[in-house]
């Protein structure tokens, strides 16, 4: 019987000690990540099939945070179109009761022409409300500024169609002397015909507006979808620049005394009828923020319950991942102490003095 021996040096054990440590470092990395992390330093060696679940869990958590967030845009717009609509409601009150004053002869025709001028422009800054550089009464066409200026520089289009209308109806200009000879019946059949169809959706997308008509939509849920704004082509704009318009540059103050009431009482229940359309509005607004927020808490309680369930698959005991970290650096200290001895190991050590 033979027998055989392997060979075994001391160069050949701090090798093997060295590729031990090297192991080991590799093994400690892990666990540190896995201590820092709390989850899988390979998820996927981990979990092996599963892992597939996991991704799936993560794309669905995404998906609902870009929704969450998306729905934060779609509240400030929100938010700056009830502040707008708030204000362009305030400013009709306001109007509203100068008619008022008007029918009892407490403020002239002059001043309430110069009173419909100024809420003219502050009409046309309110329906052009900007948010983040958007328009947000634009429609789907937010880059657009929705309202043109009704006094303008040269004369605006929706300027033009009035005196062009006026002049056609009776003859003359609004500043004319002779307009004071306009009857009752003329100035109504003039408002609630020719003057009317100037704010009809073809003359107002025209002369007005450059609103789209289609409001911005908003998936607020994996399920819904709602608006998020509104466009200057709602009947509360047009209404708003009828009456506006009709006591700024329809000649009242040249008008009879009995025109002039015409005209006054026309402009009365415009804005009446205006401010009940804001109320609308504003209501349809609140009821969109509240689908939002009701939507966001049950995409929130989803986000925790999926987040859970990945915790669940790719996390890691802190406890275990510490004991184990602890453990591999004493392992790597013990190996490394090896080595130190091993290196140390000469045959010289061994031969005697002579």
């Amino acid at each position: 019987m033979s027998m055989t021996t392997n060979h075994i040096s001391s160069m050949s054990i701090g090798m093997a000690s060295r590729l031990s440590i090297a192991k080991l470092q590799t093994q400690l990395q892990d666990a540190q990540k896995e201590l820092s992390t709390l989850r899988h330093a390979d998820v996927g060696l981990a979990l092996g099939y599963r892992t597939g679940e996991t991704i799936s869990m993560r794309q669905e958590v995404t998906r609902l945070k870009t929704i969450t967030d998306t729905n934060g845009i779609a509240n400030a717009r929100l938010d700056a179109s009830d502040v707008a609509l708030k204000g362009l409601g305030k400013g009709a009150q306001d109007f509203l009761g100068n008619l008022f004053l008007a029918r009892n002869g407490g403020i002239t025709a002059k001043a309430l022409a110069d009173v419909a001028k100024n809420a003219l422009l502050s009409f046309a800054d309110g329906a052009n409300t900007t948010l983040n550089g958007t328009y947000v009464f634009g429609g789907i066409n937010s880059d657009i500024k929705p309202m043109k200026a009704y006094q303008a520089a040269p004369p605006s289009a929706a300027k033009t169609a009035v005196d062009d209308a006026f002049q056609t109806a009776f003859g003359v200009s609004q500043t004319d002397p002779s307009v004071s000879s306009l009857t009752p019946a003329q100035v109504e059949a003039f408002l609630d015909g020719p003057f009317k169809d100037m704010f009809e959706t073809s003359a107002w997308n025209t002369n007005w507006s450059s609103a789209a008509s289609n409001n911005i939509t908003s998936r607020i849920s994996t399920t819904e979808i709602t608006d998020t704004g509104t466009n200057s082509n709602e009947p509360a704009f047009r209404k708003l620049a009828q009456a506006y318009t009709m006591m700024a540059d329809l000649g009242g103050q040249n008008m009879s005394e009995d025109a002039y009431q015409k005209l006054v009482e026309k402009a009365v229940t415009l804005v009446n009828a205006a401010i009940t359309d804001i109320t609308r509005l504003r209501t349809d607004f609140g009821s969109a923020k509240a689908r939002i927020t009701n939507a966001n808490e049950r995409m929130s309680i989803q986000i925790n319950v999926l987040n859970e369930n990945v915790t669940s698959l790719e996390g890691v005991d802190s406890a275990e991942a510490s004991v184990r970290v602890t453990s591999l650096l004493t392992q790597i200290q013990t190996a490394y102490s090896v080595t130190a001895k091993i290196q140390s190991l000469s045959i010289l050590n061994y031969i005697p003095n002579s």
